[in-house]
C-alpha cells in the first residue's frame, strides 16, 4: 500500500436566509493509504464524506459542512514519514530586514496546536 494526500474543499452552509454568492470554505488535507490512484480517490471521497457535519448554531441556525470537491490528489510514497504533503508559499514582513547569514533557532520554537 501507498501514502496518497489529498486536499479537500469543504463549503460551510447556513440556512439562515437566502442562499449567498458568498460563502465559507475550508481546504483540508489528509494522508492516506492506498492501493493505487483510482482507489486513493475513492477513500479521499470516503474520508472526506465522513467530515461532512450538520448541526445548530449559537443562533439556532443549521450549519452545514458538505464536501465539494478533491482538488488534489497526490501520491506521497510507500512512507509517510518525513514526506512533505502540503506547502504554502508566501511573503511575511520583519520588523527589520533580515541579512542573508542571519543565524535561526527553530530548536527554541513554541508550536501551537491547531485545534
Amino acid at each position: 500500500m501507498n501514502f496518497y494526500s489529498a486536499r479537500l474543499l469543504f463549503v460551510v452552509l447556513v440556512d439562515d436566509g437566502p442562499p449567498r454568492k458568498k460563502n465559507m470554505f475550508d481546504e483540508t488535507i489528509i494522508v492516506f493509504r492506498a492501493r493505487d490512484f483510482a482507489d486513493a480517490l475513492n477513500r479521499a471521497v470516503k474520508i472526506g464524506r465522513s467530515h461532512e457535519t450538520e448541526y445548530k448554531n449559537d443562533k439556532g441556525h443549521r450549519v452545514r459542512w458538505a464536501l465539494v470537491e478533491v482538488i488534489n490528489l497526490d501520491w506521497v510514497g510507500r512512507k509517510a514519514d518525513g514526506q512533505e504533503v502540503a506547502s504554502h508559499l508566501h511573503y511575511r514582513q520583519s520588523k527589520r530586514p533580515v541579512p542573508f547569514n542571519k543565524k535561526f533557532y527553530p530548536e527554541a520554537s513554541e508550536p501551537t496546536d491547531t485545534f
